[in-house]
C-alpha cells in the first residue's frame, strides 16, 4: 500500500470500528486516570502532613540556657540554608493593664525575629507588644491589621499594640496562648533560642548551642537543654524519604505493562484480518504504519478522555507544589498510550502469512 492507502485504511478501520477504538481510548483512560489519580492523592497526602507537621510548630527546635543565650548569635541562625526564622527570648516582668484590674498577663522580651514563629499579624510601622488571641479578647481590641496604633493603658503607662499571633492547642509548649511579647534589641542575654528550618535541617540541634554564651567562672546550674517546641508529630519528617517510598510511584510502570499487553491483545484479536492483508500483497511495513496510525488516534483521545480528570483531581494543590503534582498524575495515561502503540506494532510484526489458515481455524 502507498501512503494514502495506508492512512485511509487506518480511518476505515476506525470509523467502522474494526479496531475497537472507542473501547480500547476508554480502557487506556481509565486505566491511565487511575493511577495517575491514585499517585496525586498519595502526593497530596504527604504534602498535607507535610503542611501539617509546619503547622503544628514541630521543626521548630528550641535551645534552653537561662541567661547564657547571645541573641545576636541566635539570630544570625537565620542565615544557615532551609533556616526560615531564628529568635530568642527571655521572661519579663508580668504586664498588669487596666483593663483587667486585679490580674497580670505573662510577658516574654524577644527579638524582632521571634514574631515570624507565631505568625503574628504585626504592623512594621510601629513599636509596641504583640499580644495573644486570648489577652486580644480579654482587652477587647480589634485586629492591629485594621489599626496598627491601638493603645491600651498598664500600671507602667500607654503600650502600642503591635501585632497578635495565634497559638493553639495543638500539642506544642504551653506558655505563649496567653500572654504578650515585648520586642527588644538583639543584645544582652537571653534565656531561649528558637530555630525553625523547612526542610529540617540534620545538624540544627548541633547548630542551635553556637548561640550560647561561652561559660565564665561561674556557669549556669542548669544545663542546656535542646528540644522542639511540638513533639507530638515526631522528631523528624522525612518527606522525601516518604515520597520515594510510596507505592504509587510504580504507577507509571504498570501503566506502562499493561498498555503493552492491551495493545498486544488488540492485534492479536485482528490476526486473522492483518494475515489475510499479508496474503494479498500487503508489506509487513506498510501495515505496521497502519496500526501505529490506528494506536496513535486511540492513545489521543485516551489522554482527551484522562487529561481533565487529572487536572481536576489536581485542582485542590496549589502553589509551587501544582506542576509537579500535575506531572505526576499526566505520566500514567501517557505511558499507557505509548505502550499501547508498543505492544500493538510488536504484534504486527509476530502475525505471520503462513499461520492464515491456523488462524482461520481458531478463529
Amino acid at each position: 500500500m502507498n501512503r494514502a492507502e495506508t492512512f485511509s485504511e487506518a480511518w476505515r478501520n476506525i470509523m467502522s470500528g474494526a479496531s475497537r477504538a472507542v473501547w480500547f481510548a476508554f480502557a487506556l483512560a481509565f486505566l491511565g486516570s487511575g493511577l495517575g489519580i491514585a499517585d496525586i492523592a498519595a502526593t497530596q497526602s504527604l504534602i498535607s502532613q507535610a503542611n501539617s507537621y509546619k503547622g503544628s510548630g514541630a521543626n521548630v527546635t528550641t535551645f534552653v540556657a537561662a541567661g547564657a543565650i547571645d541573641g545576636e548569635k541566635c539570630e544570625q541562625l537565620a542565615g544557615l540554608p532551609g533556616v526560615t526564622a531564628a529568635g530568642a527570648l527571655r521572661s519579663a516582668p508580668d504586664a498588669k493593664f487596666l483593663a483587667l484590674p486585679g490580674s497580670t498577663v505573662p510577658a516574654k522580651e524577644v527579638t524582632s525575629g521571634f514574631l515570624r514563629f507565631f505568625g503574628a499579624q504585626a504592623s512594621a510601622e510601629v513599636d509596641g507588644i504583640v499580644v495573644s488571641n486570648d489577652v486580644a479578647e480579654a482587652l477587647d481590641i480589634n485586629s492591629p491589621a485594621l489599626e496598627p496604633k491601638q493603645r491600651i493603658e498598664t500600671e507602667q503607662g500607654t503600650a502600642v499594640v503591635r501585632g497578635v499571633y495565634d497559638y493553639p492547642a495543638d500539642g506544642r509548649r504551653a506558655g505563649f496562648a496567653y500572654g504578650i511579647l515585648v520586642p527588644v534589641p538583639a543584645i544582652s542575654a537571653f534565656d531561649e533560642c528558637w530555630v525553625s528550618s523547612w526542610p529540617q535541617h540534620p545538624e540544627l540541634r548541633t547548630l542551635i548551642r553556637l548561640s550560647m554564651i561561652p561559660a565564665e567562672d561561674e556557669p549556669n546550674t542548669d544545663p542546656p537543654v535542646v528540644g522542639q517546641l511540638n513533639t507530638r508529630n515526631g522528631l523528624n519528617f522525612d518527606g522525601a524519604a516518604q515520597f520515594d517510598q510510596r507505592i504509587t510511584r510504580l504507577g507509571a510502570m504498570a501503566a506502562l505493562a499493561v498498555g503493552v499487553v492491551l495493545g498486544y491483545l488488540s492485534v492479536r484479536a485482528r490476526r486473522l484480518e492483518l494475515a489475510s492483508a499479508k496474503h494479498s500483497g500487503v508489506t509487513t511495513v506498510g501495515q505496521t504504519v497502519q496500526i501505529a496510525i490506528e494506536c496513535g488516534v486511540i492513545g489521543l483521545m485516551s489522554w482527551i478522555l484522562a487529561i481533565p480528570l487529572i487536572l481536576y483531581a489536581s485542582g485542590t494543590v496549589g502553589g509551587q507544589d501544582l506542576l509537579t503534582i500535575r506531572v505526576l498524575g499526566i505520566k500514567p495515561p501517557l505511558m499507557a498510550a505509548m505502550a499501547f502503540m508498543i505492544g500493538a506494532t510488536a504484534a504486527v510484526g509476530m502475525t505471520r502469512e503462513r499461520h492464515l489458515f491456523r488462524y482461520f481455524k481458531n478463529r
